[in-house]
């Protein structure tokens, strides 16, 4: 059996963001997307989830993966996932520009490479003449 190196998931947890910003489900929605477009992640959809009183979802579906913010204004705080499966891409800088759009004072990061047991590939006749 090997252990296959599929993606990289990164589990952040904001505290002391800035609460304005937050109650703006919209602005902060636009922000989180625009930021991880920049990345150089491929957003292929969006959406936007507003709760009542306050507080929202905001989620990205990437051609690499996903990415989700959840907020909770009246706590500055806001719990974001960045997943992806390009693991040529260094996520940290996605995750450092988040905590300054956000004003985050405090920032905890766990980063899980994500992985796969399989069998030990042998080449399969047809497909080892379909790669030469």
């Amino acid at each position: 059996m090997n252990n296959l190196k599929l993606g990289v998931h990164y589990i952040c947890d904001f505290s002391g963001c800035d609460r304005a910003l937050l109650m703006n489900s919209d602005r902060s929605h636009s922000l989180f997307a625009e930021a991880v477009r920049n990345a150089g992640l491929t957003v292929v959809d969006e959406g936007l989830y507003k709760f009542s009183p306050h507080g929202f979802t905001s989620f990205l579906l990437l051609a690499e993966s996903h990415a989700s913010l959840h907020a909770w204004p009246e706590y500055g705080y806001c719990a974001i996932d960045l997943f992806s499966c390009n693991l040529g891409l260094d996520l940290k800088p996605l995750v450092q520009e988040l905590q300054r759009l956000f004003k985050a004072q405090k920032v905890s990061v766990r980063r899980l490479d994500r992985h796969a047991v399989v069998p030990a590939l042998t080449p399969q006749p047809a497909l080892a003449e379909a790669l030469a």
